[in-house]
């Protein structure tokens, strides 16, 4: 069987004697119309609907009004009963409850995202000498490396160093290592706070992996490191640079827009920028690139730079030239 509506009104459709049959549901008059097309079914049961209130109308009937009244359910005594359990959790009537579970079942379901599980955690402890306490580690960004872990269930401070000493081409990935538990709050939180009171973080292990664990607030962080042999020796690179030719004069200018520009970092202010529109052919379009004299004047550069961010400052900035 399907189903019409118009208005208030639901009708049911039936296929009979190779024609649809349509009937007003929920009334207690029997209205039917029949017809032939199934194009035909919503204007005939609006018609039939509309014919339906224009008869009551003339012998002074009050047309019936579906879905206006109350319904009894009838449910087996077990569902009864769990139904009635539920709506006193929930410290509510046991027809409120009922009226709600019918609200969520015949609402559209609402689109949600799927949340990405990390693949990785860890439970175990971290122990500082004699101390010891549960812990969790949870991956802290997406790409953090999913570790292969050969049982073990302890991560063992080895030492400390200073904040500043990790140089972050070691650094792997992050994660957050929290109290597991109420247990072992005050161990965890002792272990930090001596960390904050020295400036400094933990080189720890796990197994063969290598961590630098640091305070964050009221938790840690647990940054896994790469081993001498993964990272590039940097002389490769850096041995060929000089800067032979900077001045005083040139240093002094660009301390004064490092200064000018300094501020808190603000992860917010990260985002991607967009990526250039491509063109109607589908082209991608290219990117416009000066060529010409590589010579550039760092001191006339540094000195534009200066001027117009104390333009910027007072408002008094110069309009741009037409070409």
């Amino acid at each position: 069987m399907s189903t019409v509506r118009y208005r208030d009104y639901q009708g049911s459709v039936d296929f009979e004697d190779n024609k649809l049959l349509i009937r007003v549901l929920h009334i207690d008059d029997l209205i039917t119309t029949e017809v032939e097309s199934a194009a035909d079914v919503e204007a005939a049961f609006a018609e039939l609907v509309e014919d339906y209130l224009a008869t009551c109308a003339e012998v002074g009937k009050e047309p019936a009004k579906p879905f206006k009244g109350l319904f009894n359910v009838r449910v087996p005594p077990d569902l009864h009963r769990q139904a009635a359990f539920a709506a006193a959790r929930e410290d509510v009537t046991l027809n409120s409850f009922v009226t709600s579970a019918l609200e969520e079942k015949l609402s559209p379901p609402v689109p949600t995202q799927e949340v990405q599980r990390p693949e990785f955690a860890f439970d175990g402890f971290l122990r500082l000498a004699l101390v010891t306490c549960p812990v969790e580690l949870q991956p802290a960004t997406e790409d953090a490396p999913n570790l292969e872990l050969d049982n073990e269930v302890t991560i063992e401070i080895k030492s400390f160093a200073p904040v500043g000493d990790i140089d972050p081409v070691y650094c792997a990935g992050s994660y957050y290592l929290v109290p597991a538990g109420r247990v072992g709050h005050d161990a965890y939180g002792v272990i930090r706070e001596a960390m904050v009171a020295n400036e400094l973080v933990a080189i720890a292990t796990l197994g063969r992996h290598a961590f630098a664990l640091g305070p964050r607030g009221v938790g840690m962080v647990a940054t896994l490191l790469r081993n001498i042999d993964q990272v590039r020796d940097p002389s490769e690179l850096f041995g060929m640079i000089s800067n032979t030719n900077i001045t005083e004069e040139m240093l002094g200018l660009a301390k004064h827009i490092v200064t000018k520009m300094s501020a808190g970092f603000d992860p917010r202010t990260l985002q991607a920028a967009p990526k250039p529109r491509r063109k109607a052919s589908g082209e991608q379009p290219k990117l416009a690139l000066r060529r010409g004299d590589n010579v550039i004047d760092l001191i006339e550069a540094l000195k534009k730079s200066n001027r117009r961010d104390a333009a910027s400052e007072t408002g008094n900035t110069a309009p741009l030239r037409k070409a």
